[in-house]
């Protein structure tokens, strides 16, 4: 197997090593910032990395580049949710830091929850009050407290409060890594107490390399619908890419055919922009699949350059992605009586 797919969880990914040193240097300095704004785009390993520094921050035997060992105790915990020192905050709850994806344990520490008819999206002000309850007692190994807040966006203003004067006052060797796509949602008094890194899509030969390392299969194209960020083609790979090209198309001809409601269909499709922005892909490759064959009229021409308007927007701006497919559906919808087909 390549170097590229040899990553273990307790590593950074191949393409942030510039980020990790930046990290290591500073607390080989003994000037470790004790608050973290680690932001980019969905995909490209922020939560990788958020688990990395974690995992280096417990660990009883680090290597000569600050990476955790992956087997001892403080490693073993963290991996399995239960390192009483490791904290996530999120829309689910207060709950112990973990080595999966999702940075959760299905068996890990639960701290606080939410209701279970509480469907929310924000976190919670309560879940936050639960960190700080925790944090006014020593560490529980007496080595550090890791604290990674994962989307910092879904913070409600009240959360972001109750964690301000913690952020200015921390308690000693207590670290807070706050993971963010868009950093600019956050609170100005939140982003100016901490230390930003930067993670953007790896260079395509990298990002390429490091994805068929576990995917022999996947190629450019699919990676460039993921916005250059492998591990969302990951991701998408593993929810298999045909049956979502098929899902689409089932979405596209049921609203054209007034089948389906378009706001009921963005609602449903339209939560993350990346997918929004890989289906507007797949829809233009459809209008110019028509063009070809020669089923083609103006009306089309003119929703295949709103649609790439929309498309750039997606790409270059902060527009909500729910809005826009909904204002494509509806559009789209208009189309029946030329006989568009996807």
């Amino acid at each position: 197997m390549s170097a590229a797919a040899e990553t273990e969880w307790y590593q950074p990914l191949p393409w942030q090593q510039t980020q990790w040193s930046q990290i290591d240097g500073a607390r080989r300095r003994g000037q470790l910032t004790h608050a973290w704004l680690l932001a980019g785009p969905e995909g490209v390993g922020k939560r990788a990395f958020a688990r990395a520094v974690a995992a280096s921050l417990l660990c009883s035997q680090p290597d000569e580049l600050g990476r955790a060992c992956g087997h001892c105790r403080g490693c073993r915990m963290l991996a399995a949710g239960g390192h009483p020192d490791a904290h996530l905050l999120s829309p689910d709850g207060h709950l112990g830091l973990a080595a999966s994806d999702s940075l959760q344990h299905e068996d890990g520490l639960s701290f606080w929850t939410p209701k279970k008819d509480s469907a929310r999206r924000d976190i919670a002000v309560d879940a936050a009050r639960s960190l700080l309850e925790k944090l006014t007692v020593a560490s529980h190994l007496g080595g550090a407290r890791v604290v990674v807040v994962h989307p910092a966006s879904a913070m409600s203003e009240a959360t972001a409060n109750a964690l301000l004067k913690t952020i200015e006052e921390p308690p000693a060797n207590t670290y807070l890594l706050f993971l963010a796509e868009f950093p600019q949602a956050l609170k100005q008094t939140i982003r100016s107490r901490c230390q930003t890194l930067r993670f953007a899509p790896p260079p395509t030969t990298e990002a390429l390399d490091w994805l068929r390392a576990r995917h022999p299969a996947a190629d450019a194209a699919l990676l460039a619908d993921a916005g250059g960020a492998p591990l969302r083609a990951a991701e998408w790979i593993a929810e298999d890419q045909p049956a979502r090209r098929r899902r689409w198309q089932t979405l596209l001809s049921q609203v054209l055919e007034r089948k389906l409601d378009p706001l009921q269909a963005a609602a449903e499709f339209g939560r993350d922009k990346l997918e929004v922005a890989a289906l507007c892909r797949y829809w233009q490759e459809a209008l110019l699949r028509q063009l070809r064959q020669g089923q083609w009229s103006p009306r089309h021409e003119q929703f295949l350059a709103l649609l790439l308007e929309n498309l750039r927007l997606l790409e270059n701006q902060n527009a909500q992605p729910q809005l826009v497919l909904e204002s494509l559906l509806l559009r789209w919808r208009t189309l029946a009586g030329a006989g568009a087909s996807a």
